[in-house]
């Protein structure tokens, strides 16, 4: 039933761009962009599919923890990159952490570092009040 509700949502913006709003798990988002990228006009290689899922699963566990949850879930595929895009309800920051940062007990903090490393340009788009729009752009 969950994955009817979040196929219902999807909305073929353009033919390799899906996007829907019902996401409530890193697994549900994964499943989305394995069928989004199973179904694009230039698939991926196994490498370059496995780094957009890792993004995807970062970005929207970020989402899920720390942000109220995802508002808004987008994927575009163009020529050379896919375009990963997800929006939650907070205007916090992610921020970069080093192990170091880790000696107050306070967990997580890995997963950003990673998708700035793994992304070939990240933007954060803030919406005052309302949240945010992290896109990251992966190479193909």
């Amino acid at each position: 039933m969950e994955q009817a509700a979040a196929l219902r949502d999807e909305e073929s913006v353009a033919a390799d761009t899906v996007r829907t709003r019902y996401l409530r798990s890193s697994f549900q988002a994964r499943r989305v962009t394995r069928n989004f990228l199973a179904t694009v006009s230039s698939p991926p290689s196994s490498d370059a599919a496995e780094t957009v899922l890792l993004v995807v699963s970062e970005l929207v566990t970020n989402a899920l923890r720390h942000g109220k949850g995802v508002r808004d879930f987008r994927l575009t595929a163009g020529h050379d990159a896919v375009t990963v895009e997800v929006g939650d309800s907070s205007s916090t920051l992610p921020r970069d952490r080093t192990p170091q940062d880790f000696a107050d007990g306070d967990g997580g903090g890995f997963g950003w570092p990673i998708v700035c490393h793994l992304a070939r340009d990240v933007t954060i788009r803030l919406h005052p009040g309302s949240g945010k729009i992290i896109c990251a752009d992966i190479p193909l």
